[in-house]
């Protein structure tokens, strides 16, 4: 099995007791992966977050990366998690990071780092 590295957006290889243990972050990297609407089986699968890499790098974007995150986890709030919530912030030019506070329905609270490339 593999997980994704969140700082180059590429698998890295694990064995599979290592796998299954963070299988919350990686639906959530993989909702915000997949482009909306290239899914055939479910049109409403994915964020709009591929917008914003063709888009200049504006301050407006903050707030766009966050309106598509939300819109992209939205469904996995009453089947797999408590709560979500989107902080937008952005370090450094032509990137907007999202922090992700994700709470699983058994109480635990998990903060997830992704970061989007913008203006491409």
């Amino acid at each position: 099995m593999a997980t994704i590295d969140l700082e180059n957006k590429d698998y890295v290889l694990l064995s599979l007791d290592a796998a299954f243990v963070n299988d919350d972050v990686q639906c959530v990297c993989q909702r915000l992966g997949i482009h909306r609407g290239k899914y055939w089986a479910n049109p409403k699968l994915g964020s709009r977050l591929f917008t914003l890499n063709r888009s200049k790098d504006l301050p407006r974007n903050l707030l766009l990366a966050k309106q598509y995150a939300e819109e992209a986890l939205e469904d996995l709030v009453p089947s797999r998690f408590e709560s979500i919530t989107v902080a937008a912030s952005q370090s450094e030019k032509s990137r907007v990071d999202l922090t992700i506070n994700a709470v699983r329905i058994t109480g635990e609270s998990q903060k997830i780092f992704y970061f989007v490339p913008v203006g491409g």
